[in-house]
């Protein structure tokens, strides 16, 4: 799992390297500045072996303390004997390092020169003065170094980099490589806040992780959910001062490592003014003022986790209990939940309403996890709402069997609420459990006994819900909105609904009620412990909604405003996030950060356990990203999992399962299997009503260059243009009708159109139709145009791979048969095979391959697939 010291995250630092040691300014070299750990070593060893490749002849030298006191002492090995004099000595030094070779093809290589004796310091300066080498040099930041040194960059002689730490993003890429495989935000987050970018602490602290087995891999993806493990080697290079602290002093950094920031007056009141001012001025912490409060920091994060290490917990305990006696008593949050969770792990007496009161509370800040903790101490001490709270808690986390535990008992007939908790425990059973038909049970149980208007507008909520899981959209709609109308829901129900009429108005096209019920249902939740949690879900499926009636902007706006409420958090809320987050770059059609998202998405449903609606969702985004970007086996695994986890019985959800096996099937060359599926699923879906899902299938049967069905294609397509009135369906209306009169300026239109709506990857494919008509009917030109505007989208798609932008455009362009042929040749098969595939002979395969050669220019079969693989156009500009 671990990998080698691979260089991540310094590529333009080595870029400026290569410049100043080309003798660009006259310079002789370059020094790298920066803190301890922050990686100058590793970068100047990394130029030298670059220029090693080149012919280059490298030295070594390095700077240490032990040798600092002897003339010449980083110098010795080139010597060879007793120095006993050391001014003679210099030349023989520069002599032995360069020899008889030109300046540059010498580069000496100088580690921590700030620690080099006067004279070993004049040999690097004279180096630089003379230019009978090239030179990279490193330096630590705020230490004293020999004025010879100095002078180097003051005097111009080099070029002075200040090496800054990883910034978080390096700091990903830089785990990655030592684990070899992708890592998730969230922990390549934390890798980055507790050690603030430092390469060396970073390399570290990921073995150690490693080592302890606290990394997890699911689904592809790396993750560190579970805590810090701190070995010998990272205390010993993030601070061994702390090991020999003084009990007082020990005091001040233990209290932080439990509960920070504090204010100093509080925590001044504990550990004593005067250690603090001590602690400051050791560097082991940091006050900084906020306001008119001064608040106190451990100087760097790894400071409490090495003391947390070291510490008994009695002693912690003890800690613990006394910082929650000082904590205010305010019922600010994040106070609360504070005072809570030290009094929770403390040698404290329990407080349940406490508990009660931060469960409540965490449930708003999205740790279910924490609120489950709470939640549960507090029933300990027979508290009846706390029940409740874990029942609500559990079925927010998608803890399915274990919410139906707790909802079959609340609902039961001595419950005074058990029409409420009946009415949870439906939608439970749709939502967690995948099971609608049980929900249906509930519903009419409840339907055909007394109900108040309150309990009847209760039921409609998840009733809503069950009909937009059974594509009976227009009654989803309608008991919807007479829930939301009537004024009377909880909060959580408010959110069920909402999410029923976003079903139902993506599903029926009516896009102008989806903003505003979008607006109303996340500015309810932002306050409710209730229905917080279920904005992030609300999200992934007002995202499918805005997909489906081509409002791709309103989708990746709503990503960017949920996205700074939960990238920090834990649990399903960060799946749910992820998912909006790549679904949304998936509709922009970026295409390499759609896989990222998407995967990592799929990798926190995994470890959470859910199998209902947001996994099956991840599997169908990721069939079809990756069949995009032409990954044909991976398309097909996704589609393998997709097919595994959706219901059958959720029929909202069959479109996007027969959308995603078409995508796969055109991946693997199967383009008319993959035309014949989204034109089945079109016509259920135009029985059901859903009008936005039948333009779905339309809209890829169009991309994928449905000839023969193109007719009937192109009318319906205008149809469902007039009754949607929708941007997107006029857009697909038009490419449709341009395709089947094999007009390419039409085509043009409708990829510009596309582009309008922030769908690059189908204005790629319908520029790409365009390239191929216009060339075709000998439009030079105007065919290059369009090619290079294809060239460009698919490029800014991050690769795109689709038939479209496969299919090269000729002078005679390729017929449906040969672009079939062709198609199952770039995936792979044998003749035989394909033969197989499209019921002819082996020889008729051969005949359309040979033609198919003829009319791009290829004179082999492997020559055709290459071709088709890089596009046609691929290289118009």
């Amino acid at each position: 799992m671990i990998s080698g010291d691979a260089l991540t995250g310094r590529d333009s630092e080595l870029t400026a390297m290569r410049r100043a040691l080309g003798g660009t300014g006259n310079l002789a070299g370059v020094v790298i500045a920066g803190a301890a750990g922050v990686g100058k070593t590793r970068l100047a060893r990394e130029q030298l072996a670059q220029a090693a490749t080149t012919g280059v002849r490298t030295r070594w030298v390095v700077g240490t303390a032990s040798a600092r006191p002897i003339p010449l002492g980083a110098f010795s090995a080139e010597l060879g004997d007793t120095i006993t004099e050391p001014a003679p000595s210099v030349r023989r030094v520069i002599a032995a390092l360069v020899g008889r070779q030109r300046a540059a093809k010498v580069l000496v290589g100088i580690d921590d020169a700030h620690l080099l004796d006067g004279f070993s310091a004049h040999v690097v300066h004279q180096l630089a003065q003379t230019r009978e080498a090239r030179l990279v040099v490193t330096v630590r930041s705020g230490v004293p170094a020999p004025d010879a040194i100095k002078a180097l960059w003051k005097d111009g002689l080099l070029d002075r980099l200040d090496l800054e730490p990883l910034s978080p993003e390096s700091t990903r890429l830089m785990v990655e490589s030592i684990l070899g495989g992708p890592l998730d935000a969230r922990s390549a987050a934390r890798f980055w806040k507790l050690t603030g970018g430092n390469a060396l602490f970073l390399q570290q602290l990921a073995k150690d992780q490693a080592s302890a087995g606290h990394l997890r891999q699911v689904a592809g993806v790396w993750s560190w959910p579970g805590p810090v493990a701190v070995s010998q080697s990272m205390s010993d290079l993030v601070g061994n001062q702390l090991d020999q602290l003084p009990t007082d002093l020990a005091a001040v950094v233990d209290n932080l490592s439990q509960c920070e920031p504090l204010e100093v007056e509080l925590l001044a009141a504990l550990v004593g003014r005067g250690n603090l001012e001590i602690a400051e001025q050791m560097h082991l912490i940091t006050v900084e003022r906020t306001g008119a409060a001064l608040l106190v920091r451990l100087a760097h994060p790894l400071f409490g986790e090495l003391r947390r290490a070291r510490a008994g917990e009695m002693y912690l305990s003890k800690v613990r209990g006394r910082l929650a006696c000082r904590l205010s008593a305010d019922d600010e949050p994040q106070t609360v939940v504070r005072r809570a969770l030290l009094t929770l792990e403390s040698d404290l007496p329990p407080d349940p309403g406490l508990y009660l009161e931060a469960a409540r509370h965490t449930m708003r800040l999205l740790d279910l996890d924490l609120a489950e903790r709470f939640a549960a101490e507090s029933a300990k001490a027979g508290v009846g709402e706390a029940v409740e709270i874990r029942a609500v808690n559990r079925f927010l986390a998608g803890r399915g069997p274990a919410a139906e535990e707790l909802l079959r008992e609340l609902s039961g007939d001595g419950d005074r609420d058990r029409h409420r908790w009946a009415v949870l425990r439906a939608a439970n059973s749709i939502w967690m459990m995948a099971d609608p038909h049980a929900a249906a049970d509930i519903l009419a149980a409840l339907a055909a006994g007394p109900e108040t208007d309150t309990e009847r507008m209760s039921r409609y909520s998840v009733e809503a819900g069950l009909d937009a899981v059974l594509a009976r959209c227009a009654d989803a709609e309608q008991k919807a909105r007479a829930a939301l109308d009537s004024g009377l829901l909880s909060d959580s129900e408010h959110m069920l609904a909402s999410v029923a009429l976003m079903m139902a108005c993506g599903a029926l096209g009516h896009a102008e009620d989806i903003s505003p019920a979008a607006r109303a249902a996340l500015d309810r939740a932002a306050n409710s412990h209730e229905s917080a949690h279920m904005r992030f879900w609300f999200g992934g499926v007002y995202a499918r909604a805005c997909r489906l009636t081509g409002r791709i902007e309103d989708c990746t706006r709503a990503a960017e405003v949920l996205s700074e409420l939960a990238r920090d958090m834990p649990g399903l809320a960060y799946a749910n996030l992820v998912f909006l987050l790549g679904s949304a770059e998936l509709m922009r059609g970026d295409l390499q950060a759609a896989a990222r998202l998407l995967h990592e998405a799929l990798a926190g449903v995994e470890n959470h356990g859910i199998t209902t609606g947001l996994r099956p969702a991840c599997a169908f985004a990721l069939t079809e990203t990756h069949a995009k970007l032409g990954q044909a086996d991976a398309a097909a695994e996704m589609l393998t999992e997709a097919t595994r986890v959706v219901r059958p019985d959720f029929l909202f959800m069959q479109t996007g399962l027969a959308t995603a096996r078409g995508w796969a099937l055109v991946a693997g060359g199967r383009l008319s299997e993959a035309i014949d599926t989204v034109l089945a699923e079109a016509k259920v879906a135009a029985d059901r009503g859903q009008l936005t899902h039948e333009l779905a299938c339309l809209q890829a049967a169009t991309q994928w260059g449905a000839t023969e069905h193109l007719p009937e294609i192109a009318v319906r397509a205008r149809t469902l243009a007039g009754l949607l009135r929708l941007p997107l369906a006029d857009a697909v209306a038009l490419h449709a009708e341009a395709l089947h009169r094999r007009d390419g300026e039409g085509l043009l239109q409708a990829s510009h159109a596309y582009q309008l709506l922030g769908d690059r990857a189908t204005a790629a494919d319908a520029a790409a139709q365009a390239a191929v008509i216009l060339t075709g009917a000998q439009s030079r030109s105007r065919g290059l145009f369009a090619a290079s505007i294809a060239a460009q989208l698919a490029a800014d798609c991050g690769g795109l791979s689709t038939p479209a932008t496969r299919t090269p455009p000729t002078p005679t362009p390729l017929t449906g048969k040969q672009r079939e042929v062709a198609e199952l040749v770039v995936a792979g098969l044998s003749n035989k095979q394909i033969a197989e595939r499209t019921y002819s002979s082996v020889r008729t395969v051969e005949g359309h391959i040979y033609r198919a050669c003829q009319r791009v220019g290829a004179s082999s079969r492997d020559e055709l697939a290459e071709i088709l693989r890089r596009g046609g156009y691929g290289t118009v500009r």
